[in-house]
């Protein structure tokens, strides 16, 4: 599977770790995505599998109060499964509250 990466995200590249950049577009046909590295400031066409995705310090904490209600014995797979469906019902959480307090006003 391909990695899919969207505008904001902050990878690192792996030929060098020490560079880090901020992607500012979808991945096109070519697994290509356009990146904005911090040490030449200038965007570059990147292969997305030289590419690593820096977790986000909330994201990462999400993550730790999500699976510390499930078995520590999951699979990866098990795992990404469990991250990907709470976070959804997460969303449609904040969306059918979102949409009530509108209805409410």
């Amino acid at each position: 599977m391909t990695r899919q990466f969207k505008f904001g995200d902050k990878v690192r590249c792996f030929p060098t770790p020490t560079s880090v950049g901020v992607v500012l577009s979808a991945v096109d046909e070519y697994d290509y995505v356009n990146v904005m590295f911090d040490d030449a400031l200038e965007v570059e066409d990147f292969p997305v599998s030289g590419l690593e995705l820096i977790p986000n310090s909330d994201t990462a904490r999400l993550d730790w109060m999500i699976l510390r209600d499930y078995p520590s014995d999951m699979s990866t797979e098990d795992k990404a499964f469990t991250l990907q469906a709470e976070r959804e019902n997460i969303d449609t959480f904040i969306r059918l509250d979102a949409e009530q307090q509108g209805a409410a006003a």
